[in-house]
């Protein structure tokens, strides 16, 4: 059975935290996908451009940079970050760059899960201010047949126009 996973990228430059991340999350997460790490902020935003993640985890000290200068360097962030850092004075810097969260090193993975959570609860908040801003173009569009159809799917949600559906069949609780 195959289901939606969260991308995600880890970037630190202390390899033991990456791996110790890694597997926290392959372990206790099996809905989070490492689609890759960087040991680097200018490593961290070639991954982010190829990637296209969801998620980032973030250390806020790195050699080349600090992770708000790497932040500040790309001209799009379409994801939420999680900020790792050694120093709990980042916490304000973190929330002023609009930071999901923060993590103290070593990971606790208690407060890891809690993170987490707050990332799922955040996506699903994003998720129903989306459905709604569909269902009002819909009521606007007074062509039924470009109304937009939002099916739920194992993989997320799926959107049709009306317009391109020529055949639905039912099947206990699955539709094709």
């Amino acid at each position: 059975m195959s289901f939606y996973k969260i991308k995600c990228l880890i970037i630190d430059d202390d390899p033991f935290i990456r791996e110790l991340l890694q597997d926290k999350l392959d372990h206790y997460f099996p809905d989070i996908e490492v689609l890759s790490t960087a040991n680097s902020g200018n490593e961290g935003i070639q991954k982010i451009i190829d990637c296209k993640p969801e998620l980032i985890f973030l250390d806020v000290e790195m050699v080349d940079m600090t992770g708000f200068e790497m932040l500040s360097q790309l001209s799009e962030i379409n994801f939420q970050t999680i900020f790792i850092t050694s120093y709990s004075h980042y916490a304000i810097k973190a929330i002023r760059f609009n930071a999901l969260d923060y993590l103290l090193k070593p990971i606790d993975l208690g407060e890891l899960k809690k993170a987490v959570k707050r990332f799922k609860a955040h996506t699903k908040v994003e998720l129903r201010q989306e459905n709604l801003s569909i269902a009002l173009k819909n009521v606007a569009n007074k062509n039924v047949a470009n109304h937009i159809l939002n099916l739920k799917t194992q993989d997320g949600d799926l959107r049709l126009v009306l317009n391109n559906i020529i055949h639905i069949k039912g099947d206990r609780n699955y539709s094709y």
